[in-house]
């Protein structure tokens, strides 16, 4: 059965050739390969021709196109012909057994449709590893909600949600598509032993900005409303975070870390994008009108 892998790219700068060499380590060689590139103004496509300039693995077709990442995902996967797609992510670093494990589950049984994997955070400073430890590592079944760095499928499984939300700004998009397919009864495996190490925020600045951005998008895409919620009664009441476990304890960065979520879910709510009309909310899900018909049939 053949394998497509896609991916998505954007001003990526050095960091794309550590993830580029990371795949040319794999056990398992994809049939296909095809990287959409949002725009890059850094010279990212031109760093992609070098990697691959001394051959070893399939080079990549590279598609130009600016759009988001949605649009990105869907249009990469539109120039694949595989039933197997594999979606990965630019800056990740996937272990050498990679492929080859997130696509065992599909490869072995014809009942299973889609796979996540296993992300494993790491830390390069003194500030990462205090994110890490905050932030705990992810739990071993964040396969069945995975992100699409992380995560295979069978056409027929992207096909009936209608493909990726592109309607969204800019992030979400593989959580909303996740709920999707899970509405649509799509039958997960998660695979601990398909793991790929993500380098987690380096600066505090910029570990807001991936909060307000995914807070953002979790607006457009009406989902997790009590969750933000309550960050943004913490933002305006800050004393409540007084009532927590942790107290005192990073009380500055705990605030931040609220304040920046609550901020980019109401700008969301605010001056998002709506969803299109033939989306509908089923069971508190908003939902494709592809979606919607598979799930009636």
């Amino acid at each position: 059965m053949r394998i497509a892998l896609i991916a998505t790219v954007f001003n990526e700068g050095e960091s794309v050739v550590g993830w580029l060499q990371a795949l040319q380590q794999q056990t398992r060689q994809p049939d296909e390969f095809v990287i959409v590139d949002g725009g890059s103004t850094d010279g990212t496509p031109e760093m992609i021709e070098r990697v691959f300039a001394g051959g070893g693995f399939p080079p990549p077709r590279v598609i130009i196109e600016k759009c988001n990442i949605a649009r990105g995902r869907n249009l990469a996967i539109q120039n694949t012909t595989a039933e197997i797609l594999v979606s990965t992510d630019a800056g990740s670093f996937p272990e050498p057994d990679w492929l080859e494990e997130i696509t065992r589950p599909l490869l072995d049984d014809l009942n299973t449709d889609a796979v996540g994997g296993k992300t494993v955070l790491i830390a390069r400073s003194s500030f990462e590893q205090f994110l890490v430890e905050m932030e705990g590592q992810p739990l071993d079944d964040e396969g069945y909600y995975p992100s699409s760095r992380n995560i295979a499928m069978r056409r027929k499984a992207w096909e009936c949600v209608g493909g990726y939300p592109e309607w969204l700004t800019l992030a979400g998009e593989d959580a909303l598509f996740n709920y999707e397919l899970h509405a649509a009864g799509v039958r997960f495996a998660c695979s601990t032993r398909a793991r790929v190490r993500w380098p987690i925020r380096p600066t505090p600045e910029a570990y807001f900005k991936l909060l307000y951005r995914n807070a953002y998008g979790a607006a457009e895409a009406q989902m997790f409303a009590s969750y933000f919620l309550r960050r943004l009664l913490l933002t305006v009441f800050p004393p409540l975070l007084l009532l927590s476990r942790h107290r005192f304890n990073h009380f500055k960065f705990r605030y931040r870390k609220n304040a920046s979520s609550a901020l980019g879910w109401l700008a969301g709510k605010i001056w998002g994008r709506r969803a299109p009309r033939d989306w509908k909310r089923r069971a508190g899900i908003l939902l494709s009108p592809e979606t919607q018909r598979h799930m009636q049939g």
